[in-house]
């Protein structure tokens, strides 16, 4: 009798667990195709670099001296990756036009010369990597529109020195949406088209290559932006995870839907890159958090990709030494807690999930099937079905067998 039960139990729990892959087959199958890393990975990923008094070439010499103090298992110095943007407002010409025409400062005016020295300079140090942020942060337009209601837009617009784009309202910070009104209203597809393909030229005359990285400003894009940017010839888009594609009536973010993995692709072909961690020290974000997110990304196979912003290293004194000593200290914590970690650039990361590069991305069945019941652990709406269905009975028997393979087998992934 008790044979008898046991059985039923077997098939009853086999059955539920039938039930429960079908039912969320879509999700399991993207976290199986979700490349996984035989070591962990670390990008610093630094947002807004663009123009700017002569104090932030300071800053990036600085950086790049920290950066290249600290080297991977390989020699490797760590990685920033800057994301560009190649205009501000001129507000002495906006001044003369009395705020009614809009005119853009370029980076490669003599007076952001330093600057430029500064990112060509770590550029080739291999420490600096250029991406595509925007030619601004912001539609120009947009910005003139709001200028006429906000005064403080207006000001911001016509300031003596450079504008610092952290000080716009921050729906007006989204550039690839015209939020002068909210709730936010879409561009033009052919205005999009034109500002995409001239903003890739402008970063192509500026740093002599032609981006292969965009990361959009604030993470609002649309299916039309993605589009332009792939006629471009742009082949990587870096996301929090999701996309946003509007702003409300209140200005909070409109997402577009399904959580989006490392090593997707989009309708127009653009790889999808992850960054949903963050080190910004003069937000409370510092080191230690950082260190746990790497761990925390080790364990289930992904790359960890820091989000940090131009304005942690260049506001006060105090607050940029803090900032600058924080880079240190994570990056000497991160070679001595992690042998195996690996610094490089986005573009390279990209690369190396899109071609299922052996010497970083894992094909060993055992450690794949690992770290996929890992994967699926963590995301909540599956835990809860797999407890209900009782898929986690054996989920977790496998996980534990293997986990035990794994030891026995004594592999040279860095995977925990």
């Amino acid at each position: 009798m008790t044979s008898y039960f046991l059985l039923v139990a077997a098939i009853w729990l086999a059955g539920l667990a039938v039930v429960f892959g079908c039912v969320q087959r879509r999700t399991l199958q993207r976290l199986w195709r979700e490349p996984t890393l035989r070591c962990p990975v670390l990008i610093i990923e630094s947002d807004d670099w663009g123009p700017g008094p002569p104090a932030d070439a300071e800053a990036l010499l600085r950086l790049a001296q920290i950066l290249g103090g600290h080297r991977d298992a390989r020699g490797r110095g760590a990685v920033m990756t800057l994301g560009m943007l190649l205009a501000v407002p001129d507000t002495e010409k906006i001044r003369q036009a009395d705020g009614r025409q809009y005119h853009a400062a370029s980076i490669s005016e003599p007076r952001f010369g330093p600057i430029l020295a500064a990112i060509r300079s770590g550029t080739d140090d291999g420490v600096f990597s250029p991406q595509l942020h925007g030619m601004e942060h912001y539609w120009p337009a947009a910005v003139l529109k709001a200028s006429r209601d906000q005064e403080s837009v207006r000001a911001w617009m016509m300031q003596d020195g450079v504008p610092r784009n952290e000080d716009l309202p921050a729906a007006l910070q989204s550039r690839w949406i015209d939020a002068s009104i909210l709730p936010s209203r879409d561009l033009a597809g052919e205005d999009v088209s034109i500002a995409a393909a001239r903003e890739v030229e402008a970063f192509h005359q500026v740093f002599g290559i032609r981006p292969s990285v965009v990361v959009p400003p604030t993470f609002v894009w649309t299916d039309a932006t993605e589009a332009a940017w792939s006629s471009a010839g742009v082949r990587v888009v870096v996301t929090p995870g999701t996309r946003y594609v509007a702003r409300d009536g209140g200005g909070k973010l409109v997402g577009a839907g399904e959580r989006l993995y490392n090593g997707e692709t989009g309708s127009s072909g653009m790889v999808y890159v992850v960054r949903d961690n963050y080190f910004e020290p003069a937000l409370g974000h510092r080191a230690a958090r950082a260190l746990e997110a790497i761990d925390a990304k080790r364990r289930v196979g992904r790359p960890t990709l820091l989000e940090t912003h131009r304005f942690n290293f260049t506001g006060l004194s105090a607050q940029k030494e803090d900032t600058l000593g924080e880079v240190e200290l994570l990056l000497r914590s991160v070679t001595e807690r992690f042998p195996h970690i690996r610094f490089m650039s986005t573009a390279e990361l990209a690369s190396a999930m899109t071609h299922a590069d052996p010497d970083l991305v894992e094909r060993s069945p055992v450690s794949r099937i690992r770290i996929w019941l890992a994967r699926s652990a963590q995301i909540p709406r599956l835990r809860k079905l797999a407890w209900l269905s009782g898929a986690i009975f054996p989920a977790w028997l496998v996980y534990r067998a293997l986990s035990l393979i794994r030891k026995m087998s004594a592999p040279r992934s860095g995977v925990a």
